[in-house]
């Protein structure tokens, strides 16, 4: 038998060689894809439909292989594709492979936009809290490694069993240099410092009834602020209690003495928070360390300049007071920050503006916005005086005004073209 020359069987070698090479790569494509619907649960439609092409890919991959040995006279059986073009089925193979390589593109795109069971898992591996799903049975259905650990700590065991783990959290822990806080809640104090709280649900949903999800939250920064507002709440009514002592026993003249013996006392404590926190800084040590001289600090400078809560009020009838003194009206769109050293600093801030408006610009009026967003305050602050000189710069006041607010984790920006312009950004407190 003569077979034709078009033909896969009499073509020559390197066009062999090159098919089979794109069936090869086509091959791995056809695995990939497979692979990936199945990790993505694509559907059982697809996944056959991959398999059916790979088997079949397979199946040809077989036969050229087989020709090819033909080709080579190893064999003695009729060859398959004798009568397929060889420029055919490189054709198709290229197109094959184009399409595998879109398909493949297509499920990356889809794996990124859905969300599977990997995906679960890893998202609940990387919630700081610890997280567990159990059935009625107490079999953990889902917990990731955070939960692991405290089971650990807790029982001493990994978490295998939820009956185990729910009776130490109810009851006392076996574990040493573990402290149930409160018999009324199950919040304990572990080993290394930190405070967890365990809180169970059962799930309401029909599909779910008879789960149970657990959770463990880290509550260790709310339980260290409330022991510090129990201590100072101590001091504090220590502290009314020898002043209302200290009342009855004075006259007027001796509470004038005593309050400017305290004013003294303020201050010396307001030069010593100055110089630890110098200190601290020529260490370079970190800033957690200063924190606890920052608070003295503000509770000093807030004494002595009187902003406290009773004058809050005032703050700005004081700086409009002071503003017809020098001439100037403030018109003022919006509210003072509800916070106590923001509304300062927005008071202080205005009164600087007042005061460069009168000696520098010769306005008449200063205009003010106050805007309170998501993110926190803007306050903007304009004159209607003359426009400052080229190459104006910040003054002392103002350079002050910028280091204050910036110590409040604030920004402060200034503009001198074409004329004056403060804004001021302060985020909201959590």
């Amino acid at each position: 038998m003569v077979y034709s020359m078009s033909g896969f069987i009499k073509d020559t070698m390197i066009l062999q060689n090159l098919l089979m090479i794109l069936m090869e790569i086509c091959l791995i494509l056809e695995f990939i894809l497979l692979f990936s619907r199945i990790m993505r649960s694509a559907g059982k439609w697809k996944i056959a439909v991959s398999s059916v092409w790979l088997f079949a890919s397979c199946l040809f991959m077989v036969c050229l292989l087989s020709d090819h040995q033909r080709r080579q006279d190893t064999l003695s059986y009729k060859p398959i594709l004798y009568s397929l073009p060889i420029y055919a089925l490189v054709i198709s193979v290229i197109l094959l492979t184009v399409y595998l390589i879109l398909a493949i593109r297509r499920e990356q795109k889809e794996c990124n936009n859905t969300l599977s069971p990997w995906s679960v898992y890893e998202a609940v591996n990387n919630v700081p809290c610890g997280v567990c799903f159990s059935d009625a049975l107490g079999r953990i259905i889902l917990s990731n490694v955070k939960m692991q650990e405290l089971c650990r700590i807790l029982t001493g065991n990994y978490l295998q069993n939820f009956e185990i783990f729910r009776n130490a959290i109810n009851s006392e822990p076996v574990q040493k240099n573990i402290v149930k806080l409160n018999s009324d809640s199950n919040v304990f104090y572990l080993p290394d410092g930190s405070v967890w709280m365990f809180q169970e649900y059962q799930l309401k949903e029909p599909d779910l009834k008879g789960y149970v999800q657990t959770v463990a939250i880290n509550v260790s920064e709310l339980y260290y602020n409330n022991e510090k507002i129990k201590s100072n709440n101590e001091k504090l009514e220590q502290l009314n209690r020898k002043l209302e002592e200290m009342y009855e026993k004075i006259g007027d003249e001796i509470r004038e003495q005593e309050t400017l013996a305290m004013k003294m006392k303020v201050h010396d404590n307001f030069g010593r928070s100055l110089l630890s926190i110098r200190k601290i800084l020529e260490k370079k040590e970190e800033p957690g360390n200063m924190r606890v001289q920052l608070e003295t600090l503000k509770q000093q400078v807030y004494i002595l300049t009187s902003s406290t809560a009773d004058n809050k009020e005032n703050q700005y009838e004081d700086t409009k007071k002071h503003a017809r003194e020098l001439g100037i009206s403030i018109q003022i769109q919006g509210n003072y920050p509800d916070d106590l050293i923001y509304g300062w600093l927005t008071d202080r801030a205005l009164r600087e503006c007042v005061t460069n408006c009168a000696r520098h610009a010769h306005g008449t009026a200063v205009y003010v916005e106050i805007k309170r967003n998501m993110d926190g305050y803007q306050i903007q602050i304009t004159n209607d005086g003359e426009p400052p000189l080229k190459n104006a710069k910040e003054g002392g006041g103002l350079s002050a005004l910028r280091k204050a607010v910036e110590a409040e984790h604030g920004t402060m920006k200034t503009f001198f073209e074409p004329a004056f312009y403060l804004f001021l950004n302060f985020p909201l407190k959590r």
